[in-house]
């Protein structure tokens, strides 16, 4: 407990230590009880004292804020699609630890995205991914080189063939660029010719055929006839005289004899050919039939309604 008298002294000591601009300033009782009482006054500073309202700085933050995840995030996804676009291409070695560099910080901008946030899920299923796709990358990178590319220098200093020459395809790399896998056609794709079918008859379609230049006559294209064969109706209208017979079997009857005569030519949707040999059936046809003698050169499609023949 402090007396009056101790309490005086304070009070002097306290008035001492602020005139004087000292640090520290102590008054003891040697009688009954010591009490010290310490009174810090301003250090001798020319700094004016912050004012009561200024605010104190803030200390910057440790975890990256929402906004900053969200855009290491996005970041990941580009890096990302950079290093796929780069596997697509990929030719060296150089090109390869390109990539595997991209996946490498892909990955690690998606690690950065803290589990509170809403891509945290998705960026975990991106890490596992990424991980895979940089396994390939580091080892397309570290395979070993194959008939590598002449050096720079003897290359400038030989002059280009004008043609290409075995021996340079030979001292070409192995890998090759896109351009050079897939050269652009040299030539138009082949005329497709495409006959309309006029009907069908048990299923089999049936086209108009022009013969000798102007007979147009209603023939089946049967891909399992291996020569045309006409019927007599037509033979009479083309004037075909027999040079000959054949002995062929038929779907109704074997070792049928058949006349043989010559047609000047034989025209299907825009194709011809020409001094064709053909058979002359009885009278149980009453439709000719278009066979392979006629498109044998021919892809042939049967189509809803026309039929195709595509040159091989």
């Amino acid at each position: 407990m402090i007396n009056a008298k101790t309490a005086s002294l304070v009070a002097v000591g306290l008035l001492l230590s602020l005139g004087s601009g000292c640090g520290l300033g102590t008054v003891s009782e040697s009688e009954g009880e010591a009490e010290v009482v310490e009174a810090i006054a301003p250090a001798p500073d020319s700094t004016p004292a912050p004012d009561a309202a200024t605010p104190a700085p803030a200390s910057p933050a440790a975890a990256p804020s929402p906004d900053a995840s969200e855009a290491n995030y996005q970041r990941g996804l580009e890096q990302a699609t950079q290093a796929a676009n780069l596997g697509q291409v990929a030719q060296s070695r150089d090109d390869w630890r390109l990539a595997a560099a991209q996946w490498q910080r892909a990955i690690e901008l998606m690690q950065t995205v803290p589990s509170g946030s809403t891509n945290y899920a998705t960026a975990q299923t991106k890490i596992a991914e990424y991980q895979r796709n940089l396994a390939v990358a580091q080892q397309q990178a570290n395979r070993p080189a194959v008939n590598p590319s002449p050096s720079p220098v003897a290359t400038a200093s030989r002059p280009a063939p004008r043609t290409p020459a075995p021996t340079t395809v030979a001292a070409a790399p192995v890998v090759q660029t896109p351009q050079q896998q897939a050269p652009p056609p040299t030539s138009a794709e082949p005329q497709v010719f495409r006959a309309p079918i006029i009907r069908r008859m048990g299923g089999t379609p049936v086209v108009n055929v022009r013969f000798n230049g102007n007979s147009p006559f209603p023939m089946i294209v049967d891909t399992g006839a291996s020569g045309t064969v006409i019927t007599r109706q037509m033979a009479a209208v083309l004037g075909v005289v027999p040079v000959g017979q054949a002995r062929v079997n038929t779907a109704s009857a074997t070792n049928v004899i058949f006349p043989l005569g010559y047609v000047n030519s034989i025209e299907v949707a825009g194709t011809t050919i020409d001094n064709v040999l053909v058979a002359v059936a009885g009278p149980e046809l009453s439709v000719g039939l278009l066979g392979q003698d006629f498109f044998q050169n021919f892809d042939v499609t049967i189509r809803e309604q026309e039929v195709e023949f595509r040159p091989r």
